[in-house]
């Protein structure tokens, strides 16, 4: 079950950047961030109510294992995603993308180091297979990019702005990967994925309020949502509302370090999506169907022998 979650978590970030992305297009003002970590903060808290109603013990708040849910959401939705938008407005989306695209490594290493997992040969061959695709995959859309001239040629001469763009999806890439990492920590001392999941979202809620008040933001951000109804945005917000729950389904069942394997799958899915939903606008090459027989062969081997 683990594996079909994790799949599950990224087919629906997938799906989401791709509504964004549709949403984005009509849309005047950039409040698209704002309004899905709302609807997470909403959806997340129905669900995990709704969830007390069925339990058949009662529900019991393990205090050491808030902290790490906080700083999990943090990690990811909160600085992983504000620093991923950063470096995508200086160095564009393919190139930040490719830099992302080495979450699992350092959730590998802190499953190893910190929660002291241990990587099986087989399901080991598996996940390096899944990843080497992931990563060739990002290597060939921003090699694509950039020989289309994507990327703005301004950009390549602000080496100043160039290196600060690298250094945000890296930085961007190392926190989600200890985010995810985190997640599972605090699984492992509360096994409750509904309420893991609210807290990261509340979190996540008041850091960007936060931000945007500092920024001076807040006002506007929130007076554009009462103007500007995007229907596209809160499709979105249920689509990142049932990711991360999907991905803390997945790493209650298996080791964190896979499910951040398999869960990396994302921006190749994103590319066939985007194919089918918006016409036009996403070349599928024969890079892309390699990529996409690696992952599934190592996504394959991994859930045949981590089940």
């Amino acid at each position: 079950m683990g594996v079909f979650f994790a799949l599950l978590s990224a087919l629906f970030f997938a799906t989401n950047n791709v509504i964004i992305k549709k949403g984005a297009r009509g849309s005047k003002s950039n409040n698209g961030y704002f309004i899905t970590v709302i609807m997470n903060s909403i959806i997340l808290g129905l669900i995990f109510f709704m969830t007390l109603l069925f339990r058949e013990t009662a529900f019991t708040i393990h205090w050491q294992a808030l902290p790490y849910f906080i700083l999990a959401g943090l990690c990811t939705t909160g600085l992983g995603r504000m620093t991923l938008y950063s470096s995508i407005l200086r160095i564009g989306p393919s190139q930040a993308s490719a830099i992302r695209n080495s979450t699992p490594i350092f959730t590998t290493l802190f499953a190893i180091f910190v929660l002291h997992e241990t990587i099986s040969f087989i399901p080991g061959v598996g996940m390096i297979l899944l990843i080497s695709g992931v990563l060739i995959a990002g290597y060939g859309f921003m090699r694509e990019q950039t020989r289309m001239g994507t990327v703005g040629t301004e950009q390549h001469k602000a080496d100043k702005q160039m290196w600060v763009g690298y250094g945000f999806a890296l930085f961007s890439s190392v926190i989600f990967g200890i985010g995810q990492g985190i997640r599972k920590q605090g699984l492992l001392e509360m096994n409750d994925a509904f309420f893991g999941a609210w807290v990261g979202a509340l979190t996540s809620l008041v850091f960007i309020i936060v931000s945007q008040w500092f920024r001076k933001n807040l006002i506007q951000t929130t007076k554009s949502i009462k103007e500007e109804f995007n229907v596209d945005f809160l499709i979105a917000g249920t689509l990142t509302s049932m990711g991360p729950l999907l991905f803390f389904l997945a790493a209650m069942n298996m080791q964190v370090s896979y499910v951040s394997a398999i869960a990396a799958s994302e921006p190749l899915i994103t590319t066939v999506v985007s194919a089918l939903i918006i016409k036009n606008t996403e070349k599928i090459t024969p890079v892309t169907w390699v990529t996409v027989g690696m992952i599934f062969v190592g996504t394959t081997i991994m859930a045949l022998y981590t089940a």
